[in-house]
């Protein structure tokens, strides 16, 4: 079950890309060797400002799930520092009647949805989310209220921590309500919030009008080719910002290698077109680098024509080097060759700034113009708020904020 859509995935045992084993390994070397690996992109090109380990910002707190311990490379080389993958639990579709917290207003009909231990509420007209109550990140009780004859005839999930808001519900009758209660309650049982004490959200106002995904959700979840994008804390990435007018400075893709092992693909300037391992990343502490790291997911069909192209393309690009230069920026239009020895020149030498891989990378795909330039993309053309941003024969899923909580 996709945690995103809700569309059922019948085909669990994909096969994951196939790539060049020295050349992965090489820029897995490449990313955990840069002392400024996770430095990013930069207008001028200045040293980055150190980022301390521990975490002040609002957004990003520490990892979801257990860091194991391990040597000096073990995180490099052990593939089996992550996490483990949980049971798909059955999902539930329908409505419920909410009650509302202004009296007067008594109850009104939401359609709602459990999907891997998330609850979600959506207005019946025009379909709008008003709701999401991520278990995994937060902890929350479920109450029962019955009637005489001891029928389940509400039920409340309440958050955990210092805060007053209660969500109250009930179905047409009781039978419905209880069906709803009992699958609520096996989904909050085997959640992260359930088996540990979570309540950093309570802090920020009406956090349940906003979508967010755990970093352990993250790596379950993730497929070949979704989004990841950050927005960073260093002063290059304010001036970035500032330029591009943007909330994001830097953005990657995801993909499931070996041993459904997730990466991060990305072009950094201290390291080129490199991978980066999700566990790496967690344990390293790298997201404390970032004011808060966003995931969309990419809609579309993972065909093998699909596999194949995705891995020719990061099989031609790794370790390619990293550029940001005027003339790019200037570049409009793409340069379509007609002979095949122009074409090889060009790809040998080849650069890249992030926003720019990412672009090519879709481009290759087929799920972005050819004719405009891959120049002419930014971090921020990849995010929700660009409006005017369209892929062909795929989309992008709404933003989630990925929470690296305990």
């Amino acid at each position: 079950m996709d945690s995103i859509t809700g569309i059922e995935d019948h085909q669990q045992q994909r096969n994951n890309i196939i790539c060049n084993s020295e050349l992965v390994q090489q820029a897995i070397m490449d990313s955990y060797h840069e002392k400024e690996y996770r430095q990013s992109i930069s207008l001028t090109q200045n040293q980055t400002q150190k980022v301390p380990d521990n975490n002040t910002n609002p957004h990003i707190s520490l990892l979801l799930f257990p860091i194991q311990t391990s040597d000096k490379h073990d995180d490099l080389f052990n593939a089996n520092v992550t996490t483990s993958i949980r049971n798909k639990i059955q999902p539930y579709f329908g409505v419920l009647l909410k009650k509302s917290p202004h009296w007067v207003q008594g109850y009104k009909e939401r359609q709602c949805s459990i999907v891997n231990r998330i609850f979600r509420y959506f207005s019946m007209e025009h379909k709008k989310l008003e709701g999401v109550l991520n278990f995994d990140v937060q902890t929350y009780q479920l109450i029962e209220i019955k009637d005489k004859q001891g029928n389940i005839i509400e039920f409340i999930i309440k958050p955990a921590g210092k805060i007053e808001k209660i969500f109250q519900f009930k179905g047409t009758n009781h039978i419905e309500t209880t069906k709803w209660f009992n699958t609520i309650k096996i989904h909050l049982q085997d959640s992260i919030g359930f088996m540990n004490q979570l309540t950093s959200l309570c802090k920020y106002e009406r956090y349940w009008r906003h979508e967010r995904i755990s970093a352990q959700q993250l790596e379950e979840d993730a497929e070949d080719g979704d989004i990841i994008l950050f927005r960073g804390k260093d002063i290059n990435c304010y001036v970035q910002r500032a330029f591009t007018q943007d909330d994001f400075d830097h953005v990657g893709l995801l993909l499931k290698m070996d041993n459904n092992e997730l990466f991060i693909f990305e072009a950094l300037p201290s390291s080129g077109v490199a991978l980066c391992r999700w566990s790496t990343f967690n344990i390293r502490k790298w997201y404390s680098m970032y004011e808060k790291v966003v995931y969309r997911k990419l809609k579309t069909n993972r065909s093998i024509e699909f596999k194949v192209k995705l891995s020719d393309f990061v099989n031609e690009n790794l370790g390619k080097r990293y550029s940001c230069t005027p003339s790019k920026l200037l570049m409009q239009k793409s340069i379509l060759f007609t002979d095949e020895q122009p074409k090889i020149d060009e790809q040998k030498n080849r650069t890249y700034f992030c926003s720019e891989l990412v672009a090519k990378c879709y481009k290759s795909l087929g799920f972005l113009p050819k004719v405009i330039s891959s120049t002419q993309y930014w971090p921020g053309s990849f995010s929700q708020q660009n409006s005017k941003f369209k892929l062909q024969q795929a989309s992008l899923s709404d933003e989630y904020l990925i929470d690296f909580c305990m």
